[in-house]
């Protein structure tokens, strides 16, 4: 049997853990202090905003989940599994069998303790088809999730998959009350229960005095809420009217730091804004247009400019630079205006216009989508920007639209992200992008520890999505957030914002 140890060894060895550092590590040195309320301004609300773990889809969802439920694992800032409600986890020799033993002495917020079957219930929700969860994608290769003694949980898989103590640490998997199917309240085991939510409007939770945590969390409440607008949120920040903040804007990071009360927190990671192109409609679904596009990006000027040096060139996929298995033999694109105006001439679409969908809530894509259209007019195609409100944008543009902006917050592995987007079955593939050998390499690389057969793996993956695929991806972007100088105790997680959403039992307010 592999143990947690040897696994995560393996993991650092194939490139499957991703790295964080942060410009401003707030990493608590003094003695936390208990109490006081958090209140915590997200760039995005909802009237789609849920309770359900397995409908989770955007940052509200992350960060209030957290706040309520936990999962088997935790993902570091290595974006490696640790134990949380699980102690313990092994796999044997191949792979398609986990075990996961789960801590005692665990309670929800009801007074009831935590079993398998509350485990067990949470996972295999996923594969029903009236749940329809988000993360359905994730768990067809599951055949059978069952107890394991009196304390554990044993999962077994159709095929290899590494990846299974880190999915089962990501946001849909969190874990209910066995039995639960009413969402408008919430009971998990988190270190805060739910006193008030509106959807689209606000969070408000209170400290769980019963969390197996020792000593956690420190604050008696949280209050969260979105505000959209970037510059009000910063505003509020700066004015004291809240107490963290995500997405600060790169245009705004030299505001922030001359103010004496707040620090810029960035975390360097592999989220990625993209315009997307679908291929299931016209116009498309033309290669060479979309080819045309991925010349037309001058992805320097977008990492300097538009993100104030706070990002990493990206070549059309979901792998970065630093990335072990990242394909080294693609050719970096940059702005070919020849190319461009090739492909569009081939594709019957020179001297014409098309909608391209940008927005607020996709961080930065109005000024990417401002310097495309430059560059489109160079090479003879008219890009009419439609900016979208933030309220809405998720249920009426993403996947609806041919030309839309896309922002994609990293998961924990390769492997995870490519089978959430890019398998043709997939919930989330926002181009529609449907490729049968793609497909079988994604489900091989989630199954393969070898270094080597993964890399090549991977390497024949990226080649696709390079050259085919309808993902124009001109950066990774840093996130970046802020918060008041007496807020202690976060720390880079490079799955999302605000130390990856989970900051609510490790932060502490200095008095």
């Amino acid at each position: 049997m592999l143990d947690r140890r040897q696994f995560t060894k393996s993991l650092i060895a194939t490139g499957t853990a991703l790295a964080a550092g942060a410009s401003s590590l707030n990493l608590a040195t003094a003695q936390p202090k208990r109490g006081g309320r958090l209140r915590v301004a997200g760039h995005v609300q909802s009237a789609q905003d849920t309770l359900d773990p397995a409908k989770f889809a955007q940052s509200t969802d992350y960060a209030r989940g957290h706040m309520l439920y936990n999962a088997l694992t935790r993902i570091d800032g290595n974006g490696q599994a640790q134990p949380e409600l699980a102690e313990a986890f092994e796999a044997n020799q191949d792979v398609t069998e986990w075990v996961f033993k789960l801590r005692k002495g665990v309670t929800f917020h009801d007074g009831k303790a935590l079993d398998a079957n509350d485990v067990i219930y949470s996972i295999m929700r996923h594969k029903d088809p009236k749940v329809a969860s988000a993360s359905k994608g994730l768990v067809d290769d599951l055949v059978e999730v069952a107890a394991d003694g009196t304390d554990g949980v044993r999962v077994k898989l159709k095929s290899p998959n590494a990846d299974i103590p880190v999915l089962l640490g990501t946001f849909g998997f969190m874990i209910v009350k066995k039995g639960t199917t009413d969402f408008s309240t919430a009971i998990g085991t988190g270190p805060f229960r739910l006193k008030e939510f509106t959807p689209g409007v606000r969070t408000v939770a209170t400290r769980n005095d019963n969390y197996f945590k020792p000593g956690k969390p420190y604050l008696d409440e949280i209050e969260y809420f979105g505000i959209a607008d970037p510059v009000a949120r910063l505003n509020a920040l700066i004015a004291g009217d809240i107490d963290m903040m995500s997405d600060l804007r790169p245009n705004a990071i030299e505001e922030a730091k001359r103010a004496s009360n707040v620090e810029v927190f960035s975390t360097p990671c592999p989220r990625f804004v993209q315009f997307a192109m679908m291929c299931d409609r016209e116009p498309t679904n033309n290669l060479d247009f979309r080819l045309a596009v991925k010349n037309m990006l001058d992805r320097e000027r977008i990492v300097q400019q538009v993100l104030n040096g706070y990002g990493v060139v990206a070549n059309d996929h979901f792998v970065m630079p630093k990335s072990p298995v990242y394909n080294s033999s693609l050719p970096q694109r940059g702005v070919d205006l020849d190319k461009a105006k090739f492909h569009l001439k081939k594709a019957g679409m020179d001297n014409t216009s098309i909608e391209l969908h940008v927005t607020d809530a996709v961080q930065n894509s109005i000024e990417m989508g401002l310097l495309l259209q430059r560059q489109a007019a160079l090479a003879g195609l008219t890009i009419n920007l439609k900016r979208e409100p933030s309220d809405g944008y998720w249920s009426n543009i993403w996947i609806k639209r041919p030309f839309h902006a896309v922002v994609w917050n990293p998961r924990p592995t390769e492997s995870l992200m490519a089978t959430l987007v890019w398998k043709s079955d997939a919930k989330w593939n926002d181009t529609q992008f449907k490729d049968p050998h793609l497909d079988k390499l994604i489900d091989a690389a989630r199954g393969t520890i070898d270094p080597g057969k993964r890399k090549q793996t991977f390497w024949d993956i990226q080649s696709i999505i390079y050259e085919q695929g309808g993902n124009a991806i001109p950066a990774f972007v840093n996130y970046i957030d802020a918060h008041s100088s007496k807020v202690k105790g976060l720390t880079p997680v490079p799955t999302g914002n605000l130390g990856g959403f989970n900051f609510a039992d490790s932060v502490w307010l200095e008095s």
